[in-house]
């Protein structure tokens, strides 16, 4: 398990695999995400099997109660990079702060456990609230990529972005993380 300030990241298990259907099946979560299609049972257990063996997924808990979901994929051990992904799937946790206390708490563990050198991620270019939580986490521009999805009869951009250890070290998402940790 991974402690954030207020989150905890606790391995995946089987029994999440329900709150994980309905959180992917929520049609902003699935806009946002830009998932292709609707996911059944058998699409999410297959994903979790390769996410176990592909990475390292995390459910997302506050208090208890799973939320989201986190993880770390596309390992490239040569080049010390992999990528992020992360869904704070129930509506009633979003705009609270959870998804950066998330990913500050699982970038801090990648770096130091894995010797990274670099973490990656993309997002839709219009997913502000994304974009807000990778900025206060030291990620930065490194591309935006025109007219990468078709959604809603429109093209819509993606943007790719990138945290090293020394500038999530500066971000203010992990200067609260570790003045919380020494208390």
């Amino acid at each position: 398990m991974i402690h954030g300030i207020r989150v905890v990241l606790r391995p995946v298990e089987e029994h999440d695999h329900a709150l994980i259907h309905a959180w992917q099946n929520d049609p902003e979560v699935w806009w946002l995400m830009d998932y292709e299609g609707p996911f059944s049972m058998e699409d999410i257990g297959e994903s979790e099997r390769r996410a176990r063996e592909e990475g390292h997924p995390f459910v997302i808990e506050v208090d208890g109660t799973p939320i989201g979901r986190i993880g770390l994929n596309q390992f490239r051990r040569r080049d010390r990079i992999c990528s992020l992904y992360v869904l704070i799937g129930e509506r009633s946790a979003w705009e609270k702060g959870y998804g950066t206390d998330a990913v500050a708490a699982l970038i801090d563990e990648a770096f130091d456990r894995y010797d990274l050198h670099r973490i990656e991620l993309w997002s839709l270019a219009d997913n502000a609230r994304a974009i807000h939580v990778y900025d206060k986490c030291g990620f930065e521009l490194d591309a935006r990529l025109p007219e990468r999805s078709w959604k809603d009869g429109a093209w819509v951009d993606r943007v790719v972005m990138s945290v090293t250890r020394d500038r999530f070290d500066d971000a203010p998402a992990s200067r609260e993380l570790r003045a919380h940790r020494a208390t």
